[in-house]
């Protein structure tokens, strides 16, 4: 039988980390909260997490698990070496649904006609963060896309637009209500079908589900059932470990660099 590694845990939040004690309990090997130095740091994702995830990292832990952020610490520069052992935790694109849509949608990219991602979340003070985390999730899904422009922004939404690589339009919705379950919904659509993937929130036991239409009907792609919360401590434990790096960092620095600055309630008509 092959030894598990335990790994001691921390959380560093005055909010606390959403379901950490769920999280830790449902992984495939020993976690255990630690008043001491652990060995993997979770930290929330408001402002100046970056400085929090280093002070975590200086503290000899192996890897952070970062909430996911409502904002890009720009200011603040991670050398190669602390960015690889940081995990980001978005909701939304960090769930495997999103890697197994992005694997499928990669032959379609070229030939998208338009693109439509709209994400629900029940509360506007979470739109900025929402923001980022769609941001993500679209990248993953169809590829790249040069910056956004605002078309509406207010408290019960953003409506972005863009173009991908291609050409293509790419529109961006994040709309705040509280009638629907939080959801991600990335639709890249071509001539003769596409895929629409949906993503549901990490606090439900939903999976995600990735849908390709054809000229030989609908498929159902296979996609982990597991949450976006897990996936991300699984990465940290591959990190901890000496198994893996991660690209979130660096990947976050581009995506935030998309987005245009938040504003007042505007609509462009």
């Amino acid at each position: 039988m092959t030894a598990r590694t335990a790994f001691a845990v921390s959380a560093s939040s005055a909010a606390g980390i959403p379901g950490l004690p769920e999280i830790a309990a449902s992984l495939p090997l020993s976690l255990a909260p630690s008043d001491g130095a652990p060995q993997i740091a979770a930290v929330d994702g408001s402002s100046g997490w970056a400085v929090r995830a280093q002070k975590a990292l200086g503290a000899r832990a192996l890897a952070v698990v970062v909430g996911s952020p409502a904002a890009h610490d720009g200011d603040t520069h991670l050398d190669a070496v602390t960015a690889g052992r940081v995990v980001i935790a978005w909701e939304f694109a960090a769930n495997p649904g999103t890697l197994a849509a992005a694997e499928a949608a990669a032959a379609w990219r070229d030939r998208a006609v338009l693109v439509d991602c709209t994400l629900t979340v029940p509360d506007s003070a979470r739109l900025e963060g929402a923001l980022l985390d769609s941001l993500t999730a679209a990248r993953r899904i169809v590829g790249e896309f040069g910056p956004l422009a605002t078309v509406f922004s207010g408290p019960s939404g953003r409506h972005l637009a863009g173009r991908l690589d291609n050409g293509a339009p790419l529109s961006l919705g994040i709309v705040v209500s509280g009638a629907v379950p939080a959801s991600l919904r990335v639709r890249l659509l071509t001539t003769d079908g596409g895929i629409t993937v949906v993503v549901p929130s990490a606090a439900t036991a939903a999976p995600a589900e990735a849908r390709v239409v054809g000229p030989d009907g609908e498929l159902l792609l296979p996609t982990l059932w597991e949450t976006s919360r897990r996936a991300s401590w699984r990465r940290a434990i591959a990190i901890a470990g000496g198994d893996s790096i991660s690209a979130d960092a660096a990947e976050l620095h581009h995506t935030a660099s998309l987005a245009p600055p938040p504003a007042a309630s505007v609509a462009t008509v």
